[in-house]
């Protein structure tokens, strides 16, 4: 399956097939997969509360890239650390705002595709990859209870993106990055006084840390 195709049936479908061996993706391939992941970026915006940040299309491209890769990792199981290290890749451009949107328009899968490859086997160095990588890109990752986020500045300085990833973190139930000094009192602001209602044991958690 081409990149872009792997796009499409990702976002419009929720599952995906990739090819049975890794080779270069072709120029034209390339392209394409832009062309889709700034036509997703235009409809997913509109669903991000206030205003998100420009599109960067070097991180949304590398991401897509890196769920492709990965999901061939977890399927190819005869490939090994070596490989591991030569195909999955670090951005290498700014951890902005802009990217960590754009990034995310993939990655946003990447938890449920980390549970699988942990399930296979939690030493495998794939999983501690990915671990790595998840925690370096904390917004996509809220949904993953062991990764503790390296950083949430960008995060917190742009509204947008903080008003949703604290909606995710909410939404996932994870005390421990609720309790995140930054975190906390957004938490709290956001449940509200229905916070014993919509999540009781967030309530009995904050007053045994209190």
């Amino acid at each position: 399956m081409t990149l872009t195709a792997f796009i499409s049936s990702l976002i419009n479908e929720g599952k995906v097939l990739v090819a049975p061996a890794i080779e270069p993706f072709d120029v034209e391939d390339l392209r394409l997969a832009g062309v889709h992941l700034q036509q997703h970026y235009d409809d997913d915006s509109t669903d991000m509360p206030g205003q998100v940040p420009p599109y960067d299309p070097e991180a949304a491209l590398w991401a897509a890239c890196y769920l492709y890769r990965a999901v061939q990792f977890v399927l190819i199981r005869r490939l090994g650390e070596e490989d591991i290290k030569a195909h999955l890749l670090p951005f290498t451009g700014i951890p902005s705002a802009a990217a960590i949107y754009a990034a995310d328009l993939t990655f946003r899968y990447m938890p449920g595709l980390f549970d699988l490859a942990k399930g296979l086997s939690p030493q495998d160095p794939l999983v501690k990859e990915l671990e790595v990588m998840a925690a370096q890109w904390p917004f996509s990752m809220a949904a993953i209870p062991a990764v503790v986020p390296e950083d949430l500045s960008v995060i917190m300085q742009h509204p947008s993106l903080k008003t949703a990833y604290i909606d995710r973190i909410i939404q996932a139930k994870d005390l421990r990055k609720c309790r995140h000094p930054e975190c906390l009192p957004l938490v709290q602001e956001a449940l509200g006084s229905y916070a014993a209602m919509l999540w009781p044991e967030f309530e009995i958690d904050l007053t045994v840390h209190i």
